[in-house]
């Protein structure tokens, strides 16, 4: 193989190995960041301190869940944080555009949501449509201000609810 070749090679693997190893858009975490949620009544808070760089502890309360995440909103194998029963809790802005990518599903629609401007992601979960969920994704931001999940036998407009109620993140606040 002419050197050249190699060279191209090697300079292409080291750009896909940058790409797969690097972490993606960062979520505007700092310490002390909250997130307090309204789910079917019942009240959920999920709370961001700072360990060290790019590094944070998440805890869901009043459960007590914790995990740590990077900036990324991953763990250190590299799944995405699920806030308990609503889901993924943060999507990269630049997917909250219609057709945009949503951890494997689709952002159906962007619309006017409670006072946010929202992408709508839908999915619908196992054997004839068992499981289906709403989610709505704050589309300067990413993050997660409200939806449904519900089950077959909800019927219509039932299920659980959940909708963003306080936080300190400034670009939320209404």
């Amino acid at each position: 193989m002419k050197p050249i070749v190699t060279y191209a090679l090697l300079i292409l693997a080291a750009v896909l190995l940058y790409l797969w190893l690097s972490p993606g858009p960062k979520a505007p975490l700092r310490d002390g960041l909250f997130f307090r949620y309204d789910i079917s009544g019942s009240s959920m808070t999920v709370t961001f301190t700072q360990l060290k760089d790019d590094r944070f502890e998440v805890v869901l309360s009043p459960s007590g869940i914790r995990q740590v995440v990077d900036s990324s909103l991953k763990d250190d194998m590299g799944a995405i944080f699920e806030a308990g029963v609503m889901g993924p809790f943060w999507l990269p802005p630049g997917k909250v555009v219609a057709g945009g990518s949503a951890y494997g599903d689709t952002v159906d629609e962007l619309r006017a949501w409670n006072g946010w401007e929202v992408g709508v992601v839908r999915s619908v979960f196992g054997v004839g449509g068992a499981l289906r969920g709403e989610w709505y994704y704050e589309q300067r931001t990413g993050f997660l201000v409200g939806g449904v999940m519900a089950t077959a036998v909800s019927g219509e407009g039932g299920g659980t609810r959940f909708v963003l109620i306080d936080t300190n993140l400034q670009d939320l606040v209404k």
